[in-house]
């Protein structure tokens, strides 16, 4: 399996129209591996995946596989809320030449455990790639337990990777203990330390799109022993920053400031208004982020 230790969970450029922004998707991608990045994944939260058609995500994917030329790992966001969809979706990417793919737990509906698992263990029936469990109660309304990923990696090879995108440590111990197979990533960029402390693989990052090299060095340093505690805070801080308003509105008004893209969201996402503009201009500008 191929994962990388400091991935970008990738946005989707867009041109003021709304209208998918290819020539900027390849110049982030291509600034992002310049700066050590060593993998993304394509289409999920922070892609605005469920507002993409099909056709568009092709297009993304492929954008980002052409620009890449296999420098670096990329996996594909196949999750929904509807089971039967998710196995649609991984359907069509087991034709295409991804790393692997993600998956969200069920938005909205909540399922239980056993319906989680009956959801994953069907998906990995059908996948033909390498899955990563996407935990993200705070926008999923559903959080995995550490007996569910244990029992579906025990049950269902395919499923080697979880993206951890909450604050759940003894979550981390217990599936880490239990399976040393699985690898599980960082999904909140401010646990990145926390989570390297008990075991994690590396990170699935949003603050990486504006500070991949200091996300590069907390790793490097940590495997040569050194907890490098001024870049976490400062990373702390940056994570801080573009959660305040819901992702990616944050992130994009960040690349834009910086050039990369414009700042356009898809409905039922805005952007930024002119206060909030004006608050991480003053962020950016004062560490140095622009």
């Amino acid at each position: 399996m191929k994962l990388g230790h400091c991935m970008t969970a990738l946005i989707t450029p867009m041109t003021e129209a709304g209208e998918l922004d290819l020539p900027a998707l390849s110049n982030l991608v291509e600034k992002l591996i310049a700066e050590g990045c060593d993998g993304f994944v394509v289409c999920g939260t922070t892609a605005e995946a469920s507002a993409l058609t099909r056709e568009e995500k092709q297009q993304v994917l492929h954008c980002v596989l052409k620009q890449s030329e296999g420098r670096v790992c990329v996996w594909m966001g196949c999750g929904t809320n509807n089971t039967a969809e998710t196995l649609d979706l991984i359907r069509w990417v087991n034709a295409e030449p991804v790393d692997g793919i993600m998956l969200v737990c069920p938005y909205y509906v909540r399922p239980s455990q056993q319906g989680l698992y009956a959801h994953f263990a069907a998906c990995a029936r059908v996948s033909e790639k390498p899955l990563m469990l996407y935990n993200v109660p705070k926008r999923s309304g559903v959080a995995l337990s550490a007996e569910t990923v244990i029992r579906l990696a025990q049950d269902y090879p395919r499923i080697r990777a979880l993206k951890q995108a909450c604050h759940d440590m003894e979550m981390v111990k217990a599936i880490l203990m239990a399976n040393d197979q699985v690898q599980i990533l960082s999904g909140e960029d401010g646990y990145f330390l926390e989570g390297l402390r008990e075991g994690i693989s590396g990170i699935v990052s949003v603050a990486g799109h504006c500070m991949m090299p200091m996300i590069v060095k907390i790793w490097e340093d940590y495997q040569y022993g050194v907890e490098n505690a001024e870049l976490d805070q400062f990373l702390k801080q940056v994570s801080n920053q573009i959660f305040k308003v819901s992702s990616p509105s944050d992130i994009k008004a960040m690349l834009a400031l910086q050039g990369w893209c414009t700042d356009t969201v898809r409905l039922p996402l805005v952007p930024l208004d002119s206060m909030e503009k004006q608050a991480l201009h003053d962020f950016m500008q004062q560490h140095a982020l622009l």
